[in-house]
């Protein structure tokens, strides 16, 4: 089974071979906001970059992901002003939110979720760095970036200096319009949030969070940067700039976006009111599942259109793929001894590769379904039903949607099945992988999914 993701890289405008890292594999997605409820939108964007991860755990590629929490702009102080809490009271308790919501969606905990406000020596220091190389400049306070200053500004989004109006002026204090602050002047509308740097009194603009947060855990020209579509300018054009003007280095190898999610036509967002969020979908009586399929039921890169029949589609979809994985594990416990005939095994890798192929979760799912509708489970025998139970468990995992009906909650896998995944790895050191294959049946028919690493190393995971 090839185990090489291609993906579409947003720099490249093309879909691209994902190299693999010499140890682990870098990746930042940039993360909520938190001042209220993240709505489904959000989640269209944090799933599908959920899968990714998940889909390159499975392939080897050994990730470290760095998501990062926005915990002080103008929403933030505001909402914070307006409970009358200090801002790491209501910035924690949104936090604390937004984390519930993620379990409930069955997302993968980044390796590190550093906040804005425990990192402002890091982002001080970029942008006296900045200063210093006459790349960024101080007006009453304030500190901008000068994107004329940075020839290749715009590269990612394809802006035209027409667009950006290099050298024109504006009305206020920045030298042209294009520029944007790094540091702001604390004003009166911030209340008592401000903290000290060299040009006073203040706070750290929205942008440079992210490359202080992006060195510190991953360096210069990690593996991958993540995020939805409207990141891509000025967010992330932003923040390639002020990285790769304080280091010299490129900031990142790939660029990944998600497309937005839309009601009628219209970009979901929470400026024009037409959102939901998990708990309004928990109200309408559906399970965070339903919204999991639902979210990666379109391909990451296309515009996703939510309406009143993708929630019961979803829960038809997971009830049956639900009920044959069940069948499956049961006919793998105890299932005879006949043969499956014809391409079943197949049918199954060609899932597999289509996420492998630009992250296609719709014919993923949809090759799920062809394979239901030409095998029942009770044709298969006992052996042939453990091994199509680990490639559906498989599947499993990388989708993150439950496709196994199961009792047991445990998720700290016991000695029993540490021992087995230790043979497991035994046998592939030593090359016996007929029997590393059985033993990795074996653990699949128990319930766990183990994904391998490059470095010899591997991962339990209980499926839900």
């Amino acid at each position: 089974m090839s185990s090489n993701l291609r993906i579409f890289d947003s720099m490249e405008r093309s879909v691209i071979d994902v190299a693999r890292s010499v140890g682990r594999f870098g990746i930042y997605c940039c993360g909520p906001t938190v001042y209220n409820y993240a709505h489904i939108g959000n989640f269209r964007t944090f799933i599908a970059i959920d899968v990714l991860w998940r889909v390159l755990k499975l392939a080897g590629y050994n990730p470290f992901v760095v998501r990062n929490i926005t915990d002080i702009d103008d929403k933030t102080i505001a909402g914070s002003m307006a409970s009358g809490q200090s801002l790491e009271e209501f910035t924690s308790r949104w936090t604390e939110i937004f984390h519930r919501d993620c379990d409930d969606l069955n997302m993968l905990i980044p390796n590190v979720e550093p906040k804005a406000t425990d990192h402002l020596p890091e982002q001080i220091a970029m942008i006296e760095t900045l200063v210093g190389k006459s790349m960024a400049y101080e007006k009453n306070g304030s500190v901008y970036f000068r994107i004329g200053a940075w020839p290749s500004y715009g590269r990612l989004s394809r802006l035209s200096e027409r667009e950006l109006r290099v050298g024109d002026g504006d009305s206020g204090e920045k030298e042209n319009s294009g520029d944007f602050v790094l540091w702001k002047a604390h004003k009166a509308s911030d209340g008592e949030v401000f903290y000290e740097s060299p040009w006073g009194k203040g706070r750290p603009g929205w942008h440079i969070e992210c490359s202080a947060m992006s060195l510190r855990y991953l360096g210069t020209n990690f593996a991958m940067h993540t995020g939805g579509v409207d990141l891509c300018f000025p967010h992330h054009e932003n923040e390639i700039a002020q990285t790769e003007a304080a280091t010299g280095e490129p900031m990142a190898k790939m660029w990944v976006h998600v497309a937005h999610l839309q009601i009628g036509g219209e970009k979901m967002s929470k400026s024009l009111g037409n959102l939901y969020t998990l708990n309004d979908i928990r109200q309408m009586g559906f399970k965070s599942s339903a919204l999991r399929h639902a979210l990666i039921a379109g391909h990451y890169r296309q515009p996703l259109s939510f309406s009143d029949d993708s929630l019961p589609s979803a829960q038809k979809s997971l009830d049956r793929i639900g009920a044959y994985g069940s069948a499956l594990a049961e006919r793998a416990n105890g299932g005879g001894d006949q043969t499956a005939m014809g391409d079943s095994f197949d049918v199954l890798a060609s899932a597999w590769e289509a996420l492998l192929d630009d992250l296609n979760t719709p014919r993923a799912l949809g090759l799920l379904f062809t394979h239901m509708q030409r095998y029942s489970a009770e044709s298969y025998g006992t052996a042939d039903a453990k091994k199509l139970l680990a490639e559906w468990m498989r599947m499993e995992f990388a989708l993150g949607i439950p496709m196994v009906k199961r009792k047991s909650p445990e998720t700290i896998a016991d000695d029993d099945i540490r021992s087995i995944a230790e043979e497991r790895q035994r046998a592939r050191r030593e090359k016996n992988f007929a029997r590393s294959d059985e033993l990795r049946d074996e653990l699949a028919a128990r319930g766990w999914c183990v994904c391998d690493s490059r470095d010899d190393g591997y991962e339990l995971n209980k499926l839900k």
